[in-house]
C-alpha cells in the first residue's frame, strides 16, 4: 500500500519496461478562409498547441506557441488571426487570445484569473464565434457569477465588451445570422435537456433587454438541439425534437419545422457551406460515421467518398471531431478516427469522391493492428448493451480488462487507444462497453443513468463480465476494470459492490464519494448535479448516494486497486481519490495511488500520459 507523491515519471518508467507507442493527439481542424492552410490541435510538441500545415503539403507543419494548453482554435473571417481558448494550469479555466499565424505573436482577449471563458459548447469544437463581417467576437463567461455563464459579444474594432444575455444557467453561443446582426445561443442544462435563443443585437431604440432575446425552440421534456449552421434559410440543426434519435432538420425564419433526415439511428454532428448550398451530416451506425452530403440547390443526396472506414463527427464536436467545409464549399475537412490507426486530418472532395490525408500523427504505429468486434449482451432487465472486444493475438486463453469510458453521456468509439494497444501487446484482451447513459443510442438509452449512477449501469458491468465468462479465448476468472472520471467511478463501484468478478482495477479521477463529488462540482455545473445524479439534502437521495458511493463499501475491497489523479483537477477533486486511499490503507487493502502533479482532469503533458500508461499496463500484466 504506496502513495507516489511526487514525480509520476519517474516511478513508472522504473516499473514497467512496456513499449507505449503514443501518436499525436489531435483536436479539431479548421480551414483557413483562402484555403491554403489547416490550423489544428495537435501535441506533437510535447502538448496541445495550434499547428498549421499547407493544404497542397507544399511547406512542412510548424507550431505556434502559446501559455497553457491550446483547447481549440478558429480563424478569423479574414485569415489575419488565429482565436485560441487555452487552459494555463489544468483547472479549466479558460482564457482567450489571439495568434499572428505570420509572426506567432499572441495577444490576449480574456484572461481574468478564476474565470472560465468559452466561445462554444465546453469541450467541443462547433460553432463560430465571430460573426460573419469579421467586426465581433462572441463568448461566454462566468465572471459576474461563477455557477452560470452570461453571454458577451466584443467590437472587435474597440475592443468593448457588451452583455447580451444575462444567464441564469449554461448559455453559451453558438453562431451569427448571416447579416451579423443576430447571435444564435445554446441553453446546455443537461446533454440531454437544450434550448436555442437568438439574441438581436441590434434592436430599435427603448426596447426592453427582455425583448431582445427569442426562445426559438419550446418543447414539452428533454430535449437535444446540436446547431449546424445559419443560412437565409434558416438554421440547420440536429435535433431530437420529440424523437428517441438526432436527426437533421431546418428551423425556418418563420418557425416552420422541416426533417431533412430521420434515421433510427444518432445524427451527431453536421456543417454548412458558407455560400448555403452544401449541408453534410455524419450518422453514428455502432460508433462509426456514416457521412452524408447534400446539395441544397439540386437536392442531390449521397455519401461523402474516399474515406477509410472510421469515425468522424461527435455531439458538439467533441474531441475535436466536427466537420468544417472549405471557404468555397469544394471540400470537407474531416478528423477521422479509427481503431487500427491514429486519428488524421483529411481533405474530402464532393466532386471527385476522392479524400487526402493531411496530417501524419500515426507515422510510429506499426501496421496489422487490432480491430476490434461489434458485439451485444443482455443486462439483468433485458436491455441490449453494445461494446468493442478487442482480442489479442496467441492461442491461449487471455485475461480482459474491461474499459468503462467517460461521461457517463459519451460513448466507446472505436478510435486509436495506447492503452488498448498496450494491454493487447501484453496478452491481456478489452471489452469497452456502452453501458446504459451512454450516447449515440438514443434519448431513452442516455437518459436511463440520470439518478441512477451505481445502480442500473453497474448491473450492465456485471452482465459484461458474465458475457466474458461465455467467450471460448477469455479467461473469466482473469478479468480488470479501468475507467477515468465517471468510468473510474464505475471501476471503483465494481471492485467494492462486485469483488468477486475482478482481479484487478485502476481508477482514473474517479469519483467515490457521490454527496461530496456533487457539492465540489464545478460553479458552473451545480445546477445540473441534482437532476443528474441526485439531491444530497433530500433524505432519501442521500441514502441512495451514500449506498451507492465506493468509499462507503470500501471494505469490500478484494482485488488490487491502483488510484490515479491530477492534482489540479476540478471536475472531480482529488480528495475523492485521497479519502478512498486513507480509507483502504487503515482497512489493510491492496491500494497504491498516484497523484499526477500540475495536471487537471485531462491530462495533457505526452510524458505524463506515457508514464500513466505504462504504470496501468504494468499493474495489470502484474495482478492478471
Amino acid at each position: 500500500m504506496t502513495r507516489a507523491e511526487s514525480s509520476l515519471a519517474e516511478s513508472s518508467l522504473a516499473e514497467s519496461s512496456t513499449t507505449v507507442r503514443h501518436v499525436d493527439a489531435l483536436g479539431g481542424g479548421v480551414p483557413s478562409p483562402d484555403g491554403r492552410t489547416v490550423a489544428y490541435v495537435s501535441d506533437a510538441g510535447g502538448r496541445p498547441q495550434v499547428w498549421l500545415r499547407a493544404t497542397d503539403g507544399s511547406t512542412p507543419a510548424r507550431e505556434l506557441s502559446v501559455g497553457g494548453v491550446v483547447t481549440r482554435c478558429v480563424w478569423r473571417p479574414d485569415g489575419t488571426g488565429l482565436l485560441v481558448q487555452t487552459d494555463p494550469t489544468g483547472a479549466e479555466d479558460y482564457q482567450l487570445a489571439e495568434l499572428d499565424p505570420a509572426t506567432g505573436e499572441v495577444s490576449r482577449l480574456a484572461d481574468e484569473p478564476g474565470v472560465r471563458h468559452e466561445i462554444g459548447i465546453p469541450y467541443g469544437t462547433t460553432g463560430d464565434p465571430y460573426s460573419p463581417d469579421g467586426m465581433l467576437l462572441a463568448y461566454a463567461s462566468n465572471s459576474r457569477d461563477r455557477s452560470c455563464f452570461d453571454v458577451l459579444v466584443r467590437d472587435l474594432a474597440t475592443g468593448v465588451d457588451r452583455l447580451v444575455l444575462r444567464g441564469d444557467d449554461r448559455y453559451l453561443p453558438v453562431c451569427f445570422s448571416p447579416d451579423s446582426r443576430r447571435l444564435l445561443v445554446l441553453r446546455l442544462h443537461q446533454n440531454t435537456e437544450h434550448d436555442l435563443f437568438a439574441v438581436d443585437l441590434a434592436p430599435s431604440p427603448g426596447t426592453p433587454a427582455d425583448d431582445t432575446v427569442t426562445h426559438l425552440t419550446p418543447h414539452d421534456g428533454p430535449s437535444k438541439y446540436l446547431p449546424i449552421g445559419w443560412s437565409e434559410d434558416g438554421i440547420y440543426l440536429c435535433a431530437t425534437h420529440g424523437r428517441d434519435f438526432l436527426g437533421v432538420a431546418l428551423l425556418a425564419p418563420d418557425g416552420e419545422w422541416r426533417w431533412l433526415d430521420t434515421p433510427d439511428h444518432d445524427v451527431e454532428g453536421g456543417a454548412l457551406s458558407r455560400d448555403g448550398r452544401w449541408l453534410a451530416w455524419g450518422v453514428n451506425v455502432d460508433g462509426y460515421t456514416e457521412l452524408v452530403r447534400l446539395d441544397l440547390r439540386t437536392g442531390d443526396r449521397g455519401p461523402v467518398r474516399g474515406l477509410p472506414r472510421g469515425m468522424a463527427v461527435t455531439e458538439h464536436g467533441l474531441g475535436g471531431h466536427a466537420l468544417r467545409f472549405t471557404d468555397d464549399g469544394s471540400a470537407l475537412l474531416v478528423q477521422l478516427a479509427r481503431p487500427d490507426a491514429a486519428t488524421e486530418l483529411y481533405l474530402a472532395d464532393l466532386a471527385t469522391g476522392g479524400a487526402r490525408r493531411l496530417t501524419d500523427a500515426g507515422r510510429d504505429l506499426p501496421g496489422g493492428l487490432v480491430t476490434p468486434e461489434i458485439v451485444r449482451f443482455d443486462s439483468a432487465d433485458g436491455l441490449t448493451v453494445d461494446g468493442l472486444l478487442y482480442r489479442p493475438s496467441g492461442e491461449d486463453r487471455s485475461p480482459v480488462v474491461v474499459l468503462v469510458h467517460g461521461g457517463p453521456e459519451f460513448r466507446t468509439y472505436p478510435a486509436y487507444d495506447p492503452l488498448i494497444h498496450a494491454l493487447l501487446a501484453n496478452g491481456i484482451g478489452v471489452l469497452a462497453p456502452n453501458v446504459r447513459g451512454s450516447s449515440g443510442r438514443g434519448m431513452r438509452y442516455q437518459r436511463l443513468v440520470y439518478r441512477d449512477w451505481g445502480g442500473g449501469d453497474l448491473a450492465d458491468l456485471a452482465a459484461a463480465a458474465g458475457f466474458l465468462r461465455g467467450v471460448d479465448w477469455a479467461d473469466g476468472d482473469r478479468l480488470g476494470v479501468y475507467g477515468a472520471s465517471y468510468g473510474g467511478f464505475a471501476a471503483l463501484s465494481c471492485l467494492t459492490r462486485l469483488p468477486e468478478l475482478w482481479r484487478a482495477g485502476v481508477s482514473e479521477c474517479g469519483p467515490s464519494d457521490l454527496i461530496d463529488d456533487i457539492r465540489s462540482f464545478p460553479p458552473t455545473w451545480r445546477l445540473r448535479g441534482r437532476d443528474w445524479i441526485g439531491d444530497p439534502d433530500d433524505p432519501e437521495d442521500a441514502a441512495m448516494l451514500i449506498e451507492r458511493s465506493p468509499l462507503h463499501n470500501a471494505h469490500r475491497l478484494r482485488a488490487p486497486l491502483l488510484l490515479m489523479h491530477g492534482s489540479n483537477d476540478t471536475r472531480v477533486a482529488v480528495e475523492n481519490s485521497d479519502r478512498m486511499f486513507l480509507r483502504l490503507t487503515d482497512l489493510g487493502l491492496p491500494v497504491r495511488f498516484e497523484e499526477i502533479a500540475g495536471e487537471g482532469h485531462v491530462i495533457a503533458d505526452r510524458d505524463s500520459q506515457a508514464a500513466i500508461l505504462r504504470t496501468i499496463v504494468a499493474w495489470f500484466v502484474s495482478h492478471l
